[in-house]
C-alpha cells in the first residue's frame, strides 16, 4: 500500500501546506494591521512593528495548523474524488478507512513541523517579541533570563513567573524588590513568593526582608507586606507570554511551583491540557474531512469544499473553547472537555466511513 499512501501525500500534504500557508498569512496581516495603530508609542516605529509581527509567525503558524489540516485534507481528496481517482481506489481494493488513515498519516508528517513551531520556536520568538515591545513601548520594562525586570521609581522588580488572572489582576511569583535611596544605594531588599496586585500597591506573602543601613542589615521574615507602587498592571500585562503561548515544559514546571506553593494555576494547567492534545486535535479533525471527501464525489468544487472545511473548522474549534470555558469556570474536568471532544469527532467520523457506500 505505499503506492496508494504517496499518493494521498502527494494530494494532501500540498494542499494543507497552500492552506496553512493562506491562513498564516490573513493572520499574520490582521495582527500587523492592529500594530499599526500602536506606532508613535515610545520608540515604536515602522520596523519594530515588522520585526515584532514577524517574531510572532511561528506561534501563529501554529494555531493555524488545525484548521489547515481539516480545510487542506479536504481541498486535496476532494480534488482526488472529483477526477474519479477515489473511486478508482476503492475499485482497486482500498477501503475507505485506508484511505482515511493515508490522509491522516499525510497531515501528521506536517504535524511535526507544528509542532516544532509550537513547542521550540515559537515560545522563544514570543519571549523575544514581547522583549521587543516592552524596550519599545515602555522604558523600564525587559525580559532576560531570569525573568521579568519592572523598574518602579527607585526600586526594581524581578519575576520569574507572572500570571494575569483577570483586566487589571496581575500576580508576580518568584519575586525580588530592590529598593535603592537617592544616591543610588541598595538599601532594602525583600524576596517573597508571590506579589498581588491591590489597586495602588503590592501585597507580598511568604517573604524575607533585609534592610541595608550604615549600621548593618536587618533581617526579617514575613508572612505578608504591602508596598505602594507606581506600575502599571495594564502595562505589565500587555507585554506578558500568555501560558497559551508557553511550551508545555515550562506550562507543566509552573504547575508544579504553583502546586508547591499551593498557589492559583488553574490558567496553566487548562493551557497545559490544550497543549498536550492539541496533536489529536489536529488529526482528528483531518479524519473528519474524510467523509465528506468521499460525499462530494459526485458534486465537487474547490469552492465547496473549502467553505465546508471552514466551516467544520471554526464550528469545532468554538464548540470546544466553550467547553473549556465552562470547564474553568466550574474549576473541574480540563483533562476531559479537551480529550473527548476530539475523540468524539473520530468515532463519528469511523462510524461514517463504515456505513455502507450508496
Amino acid at each position: 500500500m505505499k503506492r496508494l499512501d504517496r499518493l494521498i501525500f502527494l494530494a494532501v500534504a500540498p494542499a494543507i501546506l497552500l492552506v496553512w500557508t493562506v491562513l498564516v498569512g490573513i493572520d499574520t496581516l490582521s495582527g500587523l494591521l492592529n500594530e499599526l495603530d500602536e506606532i508613535g508609542i515610545g520608540d515604536y516605529d515602522i520596523g519594530r512593528v515588522v520585526q515584532y509581527i514577524a517574531l510572532t509567525v511561528p506561534r501563529r503558524a501554529y494555531n493555524m495548523f488545525s484548521t489547515a489540516a481539516i480545510v487542506g485534507a479536504l481541498m486535496g481528496l476532494g480534488a482526488l474524488a472529483a477526477s474519479s481517482e477515489l473511486t478508482a481506489l476503492q475499485a482497486a481494493g482500498a477501503s475507505r478507512a485506508r484511505i482515511a488513515l493515508s490522509a491522516v498519516q499525510a497531515a501528521a508528517i506536517l504535524l511535526a513541523g507544528a509542532l516544532l513551531l509550537g513547542e521550540y520556536v515559537g515560545p522563544r520568538t514570543d519571549r523575544m517579541a514581547a522583549d521587543l515591545i516592552a524596550q519599545a513601548k515602555a522604558k523600564g520594562i525587559a525580559f532576560s533570563g531570569s525573568g521579568l525586570w519592572l523598574r518602579d521609581g527607585q526600586a526594581v522588580w524581578n519575576a520569574r513567573r507572572i500570571v494575569v488572572t483577570g483586566p487589571g489582576q496581575v500576580e508576580l511569583w518568584e519575586v525580588s524588590r530592590y529598593a535603592f535611596d537617592d544616591q543610588a544605594r541598595l538599601v532594602d531588599v525583600i524576596k517573597g513568593e508571590r506579589a498581588s496586585y491591590r489597586g495602588d500597591r503590592f501585597e507580598i506573602t511568604g517573604l524575607s526582608r533585609d534592610q541595608l543601613g550604615d549600621s548593618g542589615i536587618e533581617s526579617a521574615t514575613l508572612e505578608r507586606i504591602e508596598l505602594p507602587t507606581l506600575l502599571d498592571p495594564g502595562l505589565i500585562e500587555a507585554h506578558t507570554v500568555r501560558p497559551r503561548q508557553q511550551a508545555t515544559a515550562d506550562l507543566w514546571q509552573t504547575i508544579r511551583y504553583a502546586r508547591i506553593n499551593q498557589l492559583d494555576a488553574l490558567a496553566f494547567e487548562s493551557a497545559f491540557w490544550y497543549r498536550v492534545f492539541y496533536p489529536l486535535v489536529c488529526l482528528a479533525l483531518a479524519f473528519a474531512a474524510v467523509p465528506f471527501a468521499f460525499g462530494q464525489q459526485r458534486s465537487g468544487g474547490a469552492a465547496r469544499r473549502l467553505m465546508l472545511g471552514m466551516v467544520i473548522g471554526i464550528s469545532f474549534f468554538f464548540a470546544h473553547r466553550t467547553l473549556i470555558n465552562l470547564a474553568e469556570a466550574q474549576r473541574q474536568g480540563l483533562l476531559l472537555v479537551n480529550l473527548l471532544p476530539p475523540l468524539l469527532l473520530v468515532a463519528a467520523s469511523a462510524w461514517w466511513l463504515k456505513r455502507p457506500a450508496r
